[in-house]
């Protein structure tokens, strides 16, 4: 399995859905397009991503089996693991809920787990390998 990469490097939000889709087995039927992210079981779902090396993925809502879901659907596609989760807060007072959101990184997830410690927007900060959990 492999994301569709446009020839610009990107890995739009359609495309994204598409892989979920019939890579991962998730169900068309579950998602909704937007501009510039896609609603997954009426969540908003936002990503951001390099092939090859980092993925994050912010969904709206609590935790639970959809959102689990959602989650493994991308570790399938990418074909490797989130190393973190935690919550993201807005810079701004735009009224941007906080996301629960999840990163994968494939190049040197302990530098990034460092860069997040000391990211004063993230909260919660967990560990997914060792679920080591770091309070910011």
């Amino acid at each position: 399995m492999v994301e569709t990469i446009q020839r610009n490097g990107l890995w739009h939000v359609g495309l994204a859905e598409i892989d979920l889709i019939k890579q991962a087995g998730l169900n068309h039927e579950d998602f909704e397009q937007d501009f510039g992210f896609f609603r997954y079981k009426k969540r908003t779902v936002i990503i951001s991503h390099v092939f090859g090396e980092h993925l994050v993925v912010s969904i709206e809502g609590k935790e639970d089996a959809d959102q689990k879901q959602l989650i493994d659907g991308f570790s399938k596609v990418v074909e490797y693991q989130p190393f973190c989760k935690y919550t993201l807060y807005s810079k701004s007072k735009s009224g941007i809920p906080p996301l629960p959101t999840y990163e994968w990184d494939k190049i040197n997830p302990k530098k990034r787990l460092r860069e997040l410690s000391a990211n004063k927007n993230v909260s919660k900060l967990i560990e997914i390998s060792s679920e080591k959990l770091k309070e910011n």
